[in-house]
């Protein structure tokens, strides 16, 4: 199982209890999951990362299936172009920094708060136009212009209506999102051991070490068929870095092996 489904998975699973407890008159318990950035100062920091649990299905309706279902399409393919990994921390990060964001300007919103997933995939849809900008969609638009179009429809909803927290975390996902594929997957920095423990590791360390990051099998793959699909022409510098290191480490291989025989 991927972490995409593992996602779309656990926000079914709210999604039905939420239900449940509105219908059995608790709906104050899925409530208190939701973000209020009044309410941090009440000590409920644990909303930073609830929020995007807390689902109405009387609000959403129909839309909340049609959101999971673009999540589970694009959110696989980011996955499996970045990595198990660095689409965790991504979508870590759409939680999380948003929300933080907000409670720092949370004076000078109007009820600041924020409920649900949605600017969240949608997020995971931008960076999948970033990945494949060429990728054609309905009436011949590409990824790319697709993803402005739906961007721009989103915040003139949101100017419209005056929702500054929706703004605020529509445009800081959507950033985030396209940063963290064009740095190519962003991981945490490995933490160093202790002294005594490196030295006694030292030799397997080095014999162990092998290139991370944007060099690894799962992302030349997805390069390579993103070349089928959209050409030369659609790739990224980092991408046509990538399939240069890897050409190099090929050709590497081919001569000490040569080399052996």
């Amino acid at each position: 199982m991927d972490l995409t489904l593992l996602l779309v998975g656990i926000h079914t699973l709210t999604m039905a209890a939420g239900a449940l407890l509105a219908a059995a008159g608790l709906g104050g318990w899925v409530e208190a999951g939701a973000f209020h950035a009044s309410d941090l100062k009440e000590g409920h920091v644990w909303t930073l990362l609830t929020y995007p649990w807390v689902h109405d299905i009387r609000a959403e309706g129909v839309w909340f299936a049609l959101e999971m279902l673009m999540f589970f399409w694009f959110g696989r393919e980011v996955e499996s172009a970045i990595g198990r990994k660095p689409f965790a921390l991504l979508y870590g990060a759409l939680v999380f920094c948003p929300a933080a964001l907000i409670s720092v300007f949370g004076p000078w919103l109007e009820s600041a708060g924020l409920a649900g997933s949605s600017t969240i995939s949608f997020a995971v849809f931008l960076a999948f136009c970033a990945l494949h900008p060429g990728a054609q969609f309905f009436f011949g638009l590409s990824a790319r212009w697709v993803g402005w179009v739906l961007l721009g429809v989103y915040s003139l909803t949101g100017f419209a209506g005056r929702d500054w927290p929706g703004l605020v975390q529509l445009w800081s996902s959507a950033m985030l999102a396209v940063g963290w594929i064009r740095r190519g997957g962003v991981e945490w920095p490995k933490i160093p051991l202790g002294k005594g423990r490196k030295k006694a590791g030292k030799g397997k360390a080095m014999a162990a070490k092998k290139p991370t990051g944007l060099f690894s099998a799962e992302k030349v793959d997805a390069v390579l068929e993103k070349i089928s699909k959209e050409g030369m022409d659609a790739l990224t510098a980092n991408e046509k870095k990538l399939l240069e290191d890897a050409r190099a480490k090929l050709l590497q291989k081919d001569r000490q092996g040569g080399s052996t025989r």
